[in-house]
């Protein structure tokens, strides 16, 4: 009977070993695996999760069944397109196996496909706070596409377009500062593949002369990093200022010789920022202002189809380098019609510091990158002083 009971110990230690070391086992298998999910964008559903890069291939399933196979070497594009597919609830499921997860993983979702016009358009609003027009309706946060549009007798048979939402990095808000004294017509409009008819939504706004005189029509474009102040008059305008998150970061002065009109956010860390130029004159006695949000992205992979070199107004070529991040600094070469200048910056030529005359001019980059080679492009700009 001793003997017994003591096989009977060594059989149980032995099988509670072996379910531990099973257990063990699925733990660690489950924790190698991929972290797979996707979202739905209207008729697209895209996968998004963390390390698809370097997941070599992946599966979408429709009801179980395969629908398609992602490959990297397919320059596949992550996306199921369920656009044609009929009325119905859907299982769709991405699957992949790896060789640290042989037993596969899988992440589902139910997908309600609507007859075309079922689903509900968003209920577009907007209200004034100061100088802004903030947007603030149901669904706003992700809502691909929505637009201000301005219209009035000031500005006559021009119609004003300035895009929202999620595929344009919106701020959701509209400064008035940057109309002229004047009543306005200002709507909210959006369409998208599955509402195609939103219901505008439209307000009679006043825009008053607060200064008692005129002020400049201040204005700046976003070039990547780069912010290029460009509006009416400015060469007339003696002192501006740079704002960034209502802090003073740079004055532009017409008495500096270094006044060159733009500011560099590359040193910045990723992230969004308010950049505003502000202005006062005697004309202008309360000031006026113009802001945009910037959003200084994550660090990407380097993609060297994105080079150029790009025509600004006639005058200025900007380099389309931001996100080729090995160029080699010293190997950066401008030329005007053969002769060597000297940069704003190393992506920005100006031609009126380098020429005195109108006429077409061969503004041509050269730069080395260790990833693209040898980066090189010429343009013709008509300038016109």
């Amino acid at each position: 009977m001793k003997n017994l009971r003591t096989l009977c110990l060594l059989m149980l230690g032995l099988i509670v070993t072996f379910t531990s070391c099973e257990e063990n086992d699925e733990n660690d298998q489950s924790s190698e695996c991929p972290e797979l999910s996707f979202e739905r964008d209207g008729g697209k559903l895209v996968a998004n999760f963390e390390e698809i890069n370097s997941l070599d291939t992946y599966e979408w399933f429709v009801n179980d069944q395969l629908a398609e196979t992602e490959s990297l070497e397919d320059q596949r594009d992550n996306i199921l397109d369920i656009s044609e597919y009929e009325v119905g609830t859907y299982t769709i499921c991405v699957k992949a196996e790896t060789p640290d997860c042989p037993e596969g993983v899988e992440f589902c979702k139910e997908i309600v496909i609507e007859e075309e016009g079922n689903e509900s358009c968003p209920n577009l609003a907007f209200t004034r706070e100061g100088e802004y027009l903030i947007a603030d309706f149901e669904g706003i946060a992700n809502l691909g596409f929505y637009a201000w549009k301005i219209t009035g007798e000031v500005l006559g048979n021009e119609t004003l377009i300035e895009n929202e939402g999620l595929d344009f990095q919106g701020d959701n808000k509209f400064l008035l500062s940057t109309l002229q004294a004047g009543k306005y017509t200002i709507c909210l409009i959006s369409e998208s593949p599955t509402c195609t008819q939103a219901e505008p939504f439209c307000k009679e706004i006043e825009v008053g002369d607060t200064n008692n005189g005129s002020c400049p029509e201040l204005k700046f474009i976003e070039e990547g990093t780069l912010m290029f102040a460009s509006f009416p008059g400015i060469d007339q305008l003696s002192v501006y200022e740079w704002f960034v998150d209502g802090q003073l970061v740079e004055t532009e002065n017409s008495q500096n010789q270094e006044r060159d009109d733009l500011l560099d956010l590359s040193s910045y860390n990723p992230g969004t920022y308010t950049v505003c130029i502000k202005a006062e004159t005697n004309d202008c006695p309360n000031g006026v202002e113009f802001c945009i949000d910037v959003v200084i992205p994550e660090p990407q992979a380097i993609d060297c189809t994105v080079f150029d070199v790009v025509n600004y107004e006639d005058k200025i070529a900007i380099a389309t380098t931001l996100s080729i991040t090995d160029i080699d600094p010293n190997s950066v070469i401008w030329t005007i019609d053969g002769a060597v200048i000297t940069p704003i910056t190393p992506r920005v030529a100006r031609l009126q510091d380098h020429v005195n005359q109108s006429g077409t001019y061969e503004i041509c980059y050269k730069a080395v990158s260790q990833t693209c080679g040898d980066l090189e492009k010429c343009i013709e700009i008509d300038y016109q002083g």
